[in-house]
């Protein structure tokens, strides 16, 4: 397959006019999917989970991110928003959880929810499948795209381990869209749901869900899209109030480790672990059986959890105080999870099997393909092993993946052009 010819989907979209080819972003792509090649940047479609990393240190605005517009909702007759637990740790103490939500409600949806309202259903559910999977160890959960991503690029041996259950937005739009369509006597293609989503990974999901049967969510708006036309109509939130539930408690799926220390129990040992790079260790850890003695393993590719988001507009720490303080004094409005466990126990959530991404063929012929995997062994003999990313790839490794395939030559390498070599 030609690879400009993607088959996947990614939320991320480079800028070329802005772009100067810094190579900033090629440092901090955890899969070495970024390549920088006449100063400008170009991702491998194949090798990118949509992490974010790339947004977050691009100092040009060359990399941004991509998400839905507001205005697709008028497409449809219902509308309803599934917010983000991280998503309330964006506004100042000034404003309450119950405004913030209001809001969102203001600006053309019927119906506004939650993601921390599933929250303790979504603990019991991963307690039992823990334990009725007992020989899976570790489970490692699936509620990040990024990490499931990361997984079926980088460590594909690990996929039967991948919790393989819907994550708490899917599980909540399914429920939804079941109740509103009875309710309101609609049809499934007339209600429209988004995800108000702190990452491009959520996005990504959205568009593209791994797993999943159908798409289940119609579209994906940014944090920060959606927090800025919250903060045009706040002081009239604040001016004429009214009821509306909120879950403060399930905000804790938000914060990075809280998860894990609900999971836990006397015969579930459980794991917390945030930031892609560490991902990426415990899972090599993982695959090397030595973690077996953990039952579960929370992964989230963002610092400090979802709060971390390249999609959110505060500080992750800031928010994570916010979201701290909310959780100790909010009250959380009763959920009746009852007819969620009926869907669960009918296997409503469950999701198919994941397949591993294929990010290298270097050749289809296999005796080929071994030639050339010597040549690029013999190129990385040639070059400095500094790794230094100034000839637009990763590494030394990858640049002599680039020059065997034909993407790069021995040329692009700066240390090389500084002194004199008879290497051709």
């Amino acid at each position: 397959m030609n690879r400009a010819e993607s088959k996947y989907f990614h939320a991320i979209q480079i800028l070329e006019d802005n772009c100067t080819g810094c190579t900033a972003c090629v440092r901090v792509c955890p899969t070495e999917a970024i390549r920088v090649r006449d100063r400008k940047a170009y991702i491998d479609p194949y090798r990118c989970v949509d992490c974010g990393n790339c947004v977050t240190v691009c100092e040009f605005h060359a990399i941004i991110p991509a998400s839905d517009p507001l205005d697709i909702i008028n497409n449809y007759k219902y509308r309803l928003a599934i917010i983000s637990s991280s998503f309330f740790g964006q506004f100042s103490e000034d404003i309450s959880y119950a405004n913030a939500k209001e809001a969102v409600l203001r600006l053309g949806f019927n119906e506004v929810a939650e993601e921390a309202s599933v929250t303790d259903f979504m603990i019991k559910m991963i307690r039992e499948y823990i334990r009725e999977n007992r020989e899976k160890r570790p489970i490692l959960s699936s509620n990040c795209p990024a990490v499931v991503r990361l997984i079926q690029v980088k460590f594909p041996s690990l996929l039967p381990n991948l919790f393989h259950q819907e994550a708490p937005m899917s599980i909540l739009t399914r429920f939804l869209r079941e109740q509103i369509c009875q309710k309101m006597g609609l049809k499934e293609e007339e209600v429209g749901i988004f995800l108000i989503v702190p990452c491009v990974a959520h996005v990504t999901a959205v568009h593209q869900p791994e797993g999943a049967y159908k798409h289940l969510q119609d579209g994906a708006f940014s944090t920060g899209m959606i927090y800025g036309k919250v903060r045009e109509i706040i002081k009239d939130v604040q001016n004429h109030p009214s009821d509306i539930d909120t879950y403060p408690h399930g905000l804790t799926w938000a914060l990075s480790g809280v998860q894990a220390e609900l999971v836990d129990a006397d015969d579930i040992r459980a794991l917390s672990v945030n930031g892609i790079d560490n991902v990426m260790d415990i899972l090599s850890r993982v695959e090397d059986h030595y973690l077996d003695q953990y039952d579960y393993i929370v992964l989230r590719s963002c610092t400090n959890g979802c709060v971390g988001g390249c999609l959110n507009v505060e500080n992750p720490f800031v928010a994570m105080s916010r979201i701290k303080k909310m959780i100790k004094e909010g009250h959380s409005a009763d959920a009746d999870i009852t007819d969620l466990e009926t869907l669960y126990r009918k296997g409503e959530f469950q999701v198919s099997p994941l397949a591993p991404r294929p990010i290298m063929e270097l050749d289809k012929d296999i005796k080929k393909a071994i030639q050339k995997m010597k040549k690029i062994n013999e190129f990385l003999t040639m070059l400095p092993g500094l790794n230094c990313s100034a000839c637009g790839s990763p590494s030394c490794y990858a640049l002599a993946e680039d020059i065997v395939l034909g993407k790069a030559t021995l040329d692009d390498c700066v240390v090389l052009k500084r002194k004199p070599t008879d290497i051709e």
